[in-house]
């Protein structure tokens, strides 16, 4: 029995032993696998990432100009728009000018808006139609001839509040009226 528990003590060392080295060779091989790995890496690095570098940073320059150009097309855009308000609100003042000088207009009613054209519906007149000539003239205007007055809304010749009366029922404006 001494000589099975010899063996078997022999045996285990062996296997210890035989263990020890496959470990230690599994180990070198995996040095010399992670060196090659790392090795591979560093060539595909000078190959690829550089390139890539260069990319990345062309994409972001032009993004940047995209950017820069975006912004400045923006201002131009904004002083655009200014310009039309301001030549908007000078021909307004034109025409209330004029509305103020043309006894058929009450300017002093609440309700008053010129009739700028363009501006009944708020919007801004077209390009196209700010020169444009009218694309037939009224049968009643003779050829030639310049146009007549805008034409107003229904209603806007009209004053605001009740008519004139000459009794004492009173209204906006009285004839003969000596009430203090």
């Amino acid at each position: 029995m001494t000589t099975l528990v010899v063996i078997i003590i022999v045996l285990v060392v062996v296997l210890a032993a035989a263990a020890l080295v496959v470990q230690r060779k599994n180990k070198q091989a995996n040095i010399a696998r992670a060196d090659s790995l790392r090795q591979q890496a560093g060539r595909q690095a000078q190959a690829t990432i550089a390139p890539a570098q260069d990319r990345a940073a062309a994409a972001e320059a032009q993004a940047d100009e995209a950017r820069a150009r975006a912004d400045q097309a923006e201002a131009e855009a904004h002083e655009a728009r200014l310009a039309a308000q301001q030549a908007e609100a000078q021909h307004e003042s034109q025409v209330r000018a004029a509305d103020r000088l043309d006894p058929r207009v009450d300017h002093r009613s609440d309700d008053y808006a010129p009739q700028v054209p363009g501006t009944v519906d708020q919007q801004p007149t077209a390009p196209a139609d700010v020169d444009a000539e009218p694309a037939d003239q009224p049968a009643d205007q003779p050829a030639g001839q310049a146009p007549l007055l805008p034409r107003r809304t229904p209603g806007a010749q009209e004053m605001p509040g009740k008519p004139i009366e000459s009794g004492d029922g009173g209204g906006w404006f009285t004839k003969g009226s000596d009430r203090s």
